[in-house]
């Protein structure tokens, strides 16, 4: 039983039933309306709602991935005497020498006066005087 039929059977028995019998096709129609709506809401809720359960297993899955990453590259950084070190998997466990102003591979020299300086392999400009070789046996390495 609809809850409109209790209405229907009222009208029928009373006057005026002309004009109440189209009201109540009127709400009967909107109510129709109405629930075609819900339904869509709820299918649609369903989709949205299977969507967000694939997307929190690839979120999941992307975090273990960074993670992985995270701990496959980590290293050891220090800068000393004004030059950055690294150590770690990339670098074979060695210290090697990086420019602290834009972190490319740096390397030593001599000049011709016999004064070590340390350099960016990346001519970004930035120089530091010293040994490389000294600086790498100060850290132990």
């Amino acid at each position: 039983m609809n809850i409109f039929d209790g209405i229907e059977k009222l009208i029928t028995e009373h006057g005026s039933a002309a004009i109440l019998s189209q009201q109540l096709a009127l709400a009967k129609d909107q109510f129709a309306q109405l629930e075609r709506k819900v339904s869509d809401l709820q299918t649609q809720t369903g989709r949205l709602e299977a969507q967000l359960a694939r997307e929190q297993v690839d979120h999941k899955k992307a975090r273990v991935e960074l993670q992985r990453l995270e701990e496959e590259h980590a290293e050891e950084v220090v800068i000393h005497r004004l030059v950055e070190f690294r150590r770690g998997k990339r670098t074979r466990g060695k210290w090697v020498a990086f420019c602290p102003k834009c972190h490319m591979p740096a390397d030593g020299d001599t000049s011709p006066d016999g004064e070590g300086f340390v350099y960016c392999t990346a001519d970004c400009g930035w120089r530091a005087r010293a040994f490389l070789s000294f600086l790498i046996g100060e850290l132990g390495g």
